[in-house]
């Protein structure tokens, strides 16, 4: 069998074709397997950022719940002192007004029973 110039110069570029497709595919390949290394890695920054965010989050949230505890002692204090206060203060009153009840009536009797 002879070949003429033709067939050869064909499966030569055939060949050629191969193996430049091989070759793209092999840095084709090489760009995937680069991307995926990337991509782990941005993974993983991620992830390690997003955990040290949290972990903020909550030592802030931690300090406003102490420092909103504070701040409700003092004010369940201010609201007692001031319970306290006010029920002195009414004691008193109600003592006076029942004094003062007390003379009108005597008054009222001694005039009811003078007139009589």
């Amino acid at each position: 069998m002879k070949m003429n110039k033709k067939q050869l110069l064909k499966s030569f570029q055939d060949l050629k074709n191969e193996i430049e497709t091989l070759r793209k595919k092999h840095l084709v390949q090489g760009l995937v397997d680069k991307f995926h290394v990337e991509k782990k890695g941005l993974e993983k920054r991620i992830e390690k950022t997003v955990v040290e965010e949290v972990k903020k989050a909550k030592k802030f949230m931690n300090e406003q719940k102490k420092e909103l505890n504070k701040i409700q002692k003092k004010v369940e204090v201010a609201i007692k002192k001031r319970q306290a206060a006010m029920k002195k203060t009414s004691k008193k009153a109600t003592k006076k007004v029942a004094k003062a009840t007390k003379k009108v009536a005597k008054k009222a009797t001694k005039k009811a029973s003078t007139k009589r």
